[in-house]
């Protein structure tokens, strides 16, 4: 029970983070005449972040083993988005020298290996326990 807490709870915090990191520590560029690639990145992100977080809760209140795998596989395809939203699906502004694209990008692609990691790790650790 206590892992299961661990894992939620940690599971959570990194959902919250990527919902909040474009509009916070890693924002994205302001619309300004033009809409930028990195403004619809960030609200995709904020669908998936929400979304990671409401699975995230759902596996802190379920009892079930298979629940918890179920819900781990619905957070690593989210964690997969997280990660190919900023990199292949949408992106982020093109030149190098944008804030998205030096600090937003790096943020977004290491928060969903760390959801993806955390997830594998749970999974495997709920495959090979007996109950």
């Amino acid at each position: 029970m206590k892992k299961n807490l661990v894992f939620s709870i940690t599971l959570l915090l990194l959902a919250v983070l990527v919902a909040t990191a474009p509009y916070s520590f890693a924002k994205v560029c302001d619309v300004s005449e033009k809409v930028m690639k990195c403004h619809w990145t960030a609200r995709a992100e904020l669908f998936l972040g929400i979304s990671t977080a409401i699975l995230a809760l759902l596996r802190l209140c379920g009892n079930s083993k298979y629940l918890r795998l179920g819900l781990d596989a619905g957070i690593i395809a989210n964690a997969a988005g997280i990660i190919l939203f900023p990199t292949l699906l949408i992106g982020v502004c093109g030149m190098p020298s944008m804030h998205c694209h030096s600090v937003t990008q790096p943020t977004l692609i290491v928060l969903g290996i760390l959801l993806l990691a955390v997830s594998a790790v749970d999974t495997v650790l709920s495959l090979r326990s007996r109950n």
